[in-house]
């Protein structure tokens, strides 16, 4: 159990007036202490060479030096006076129910006029009360002192307080990081009790990590060793209590890969909108499947249809390609922690053998036919003379990427033979920022197509047209 010392020199006073450790947490008492401690007063003359006295209030009182019942033993100046609080006094009393004594010094030589008074309250709570013993990060819990007994009446903000606070399951003081309590000081890691208030709110924070930790409640600890507020020998009883682990969460946000289309020339690479992984807090699961061999990039990097893992805040862009057949749709699939978004594309119609207009003579059509590598006829008896190489129209979502071709005759290097003209249906066509980029064998979209970017949030949809000069 542990020691709590006083020590102090008598006053100019007849009046015993009392020792303090501290007048702020513990006014009018030299200090709290717990059944079992050992209480101790040293005591001074401020006159060199003269000697002491003690005396008690009643007969019943627990008495340091029982061979001094009437007062009249004199002690030298620095004498101690100690006594364990257990069992029965000398003079009567059961240390188990008794909380208080004082003993009373005074000057032993010449005209009595130096006094002072060593006053020990001793202070207990029969338990701590928690409404839930197991406590999620971010939870909360109240907490009760049970029957305190011994502790003055609260005065100002810090006078006769117990303290409340929480060890991990190493012992370890938990501070700034650890749980907070509703009613506390300057420190809100550092709860109170009164005898007025015996309820207390603890919040674990959510950076608490999960496992067993203790909540213990003490006095305030002058004269004794180790800190005063949350020092081991001033603890009164303490409760355990437990910190939950929280699932991983590998399910992230809803993503949106972008709109379906439709009369997508063949065989063409559909590049959707670029997501970024948003809601998990480790690493989450990630897959496609459907058609058109999808497979998707993390962070810019190189795409696979593996299955893999993404983290919380990373980027993925997905594609496929649409059918080399007519009016065929292709469906893909992004899967990232079972949260899926599919895109459908569906390719041009035949084009048919022509026009409606017969040929002559014999009611049959007849005649030269031109087709490019997209089936779309540039030299027909049917049609009009066009410098068309191929038309569509496209829809493109925000921050999303189309790429289209290969066209016949259309190279990396011809732009002044074969180009590109984009109209827009949407309203306000002008004010999207479209990106039109010439595909080569180097820069990943491929000779004979080109791809349109949208640099805006917005979808934006029109059609293009690849023309021969």
């Amino acid at each position: 159990m542990a020691t709590y010392t006083i020590s102090h020199t008598l006053q100019t006073s007849t009046a015993y007036p009392a020792a303090e450790f501290s007048s702020t947490f513990a006014p009018l008492t030299s200090v709290y202490f717990k059944l079992g401690d050992t209480i101790q007063a040293t005591v001074s003359h401020p006159i060199s060479g003269n000697t002491l006295g003690i005396s008690l209030q009643d007969v019943n009182e627990a008495n340091p030096d029982p061979s001094n019942l009437g007062g009249t033993t004199t002690h030298a100046d620095g004498y101690t006076y100690s006594l364990t609080w257990s069992g029965t006094f000398a003079e009567g009393g059961s240390a188990s129910s008794d909380f208080f004594t004082q003993w009373f010094h005074f000057n032993r030589t010449g005209t009595f006029q130096y006094s002072a008074k060593s006053v020990f309250r001793r202070v207990s709570v029969a338990s701590l009360s928690m409404g839930d013993t197991t406590i999620a990060p971010g939870g909360s819990t109240t907490i009760t002192a049970n029957t305190i007994q011994g502790l003055l009446p609260p005065s100002g903000n810090n006078a006769h307080r117990l303290y409340l606070y929480v060890t991990d399951s190493s012992g370890n003081m938990l501070f700034g990081n650890g749980p907070t309590f509703s009613v506390s000081g300057n420190n809100t890691w550092l709860g109170k009790f009164t005898t007025t208030q015996t309820t207390n709110t603890m919040t674990v924070g959510s950076g608490v990590s999960a496992g067993s930790y203790t909540l213990h409640v003490g006095h305030y600890g002058g004269g004794g060793s180790g800190n005063v507020f949350y020092g081991s020998d001033h603890r009164l009883t303490s409760t355990n209590f437990t910190v939950a682990s929280v699932p991983s969460d590998t399910t992230p946000d809803a993503f949106n890969l972008g709109s379906n289309a439709e009369s997508i020339p063949l065989n063409q690479q559909i590049q959707a909108n670029q997501i970024t992984v948003a809601g998990i807090d480790t690493a989450s699961p990630i897959s496609v499947s459907g058609q058109g061999s999808p497979r998707y990039s993390i962070a810019g990097g190189a795409y696979t249809s593996s299955s893999g893992t993404v983290t919380n805040g990373q980027t993925v862009d997905f594609r496929f390609d649409a059918s080399g057949s007519y009016s065929t749709s292709h469906t893909a699939t992004l899967n990232i922690g079972g949260v899926t978004d599919s895109l459908t594309v569906t390719t041009v119609a035949n084009p048919g053998s022509g026009g409606t207009t017969g040929g002559a003579g014999t009611g049959t059509d007849f005649g030269l036919r031109v087709l490019n590598s997209s089936g779309t006829a540039t030299f027909d008896p049917n049609l009009r003379s066009s410098h068309i190489i191929s038309t569509n129209t496209f829809s493109l979502g925000g921050s999303g990427q189309l790429t289209f071709g290969p066209f016949e005759g259309m190279t990396s290097t011809n732009t002044d033979s074969v180009g590109v003209v984009i109209i827009g249906t949407t309203t306000d066509f002008s004010n999207f920022q479209i990106t039109q980029t010439r595909g080569s064998a180097t820069n990943g979209i491929g000779e004979g197509k080109f791809r349109l970017t949208n640099n805006t949030s917005t979808s934006v949809s029109g059609r293009y047209y690849v023309l021969r000069f």
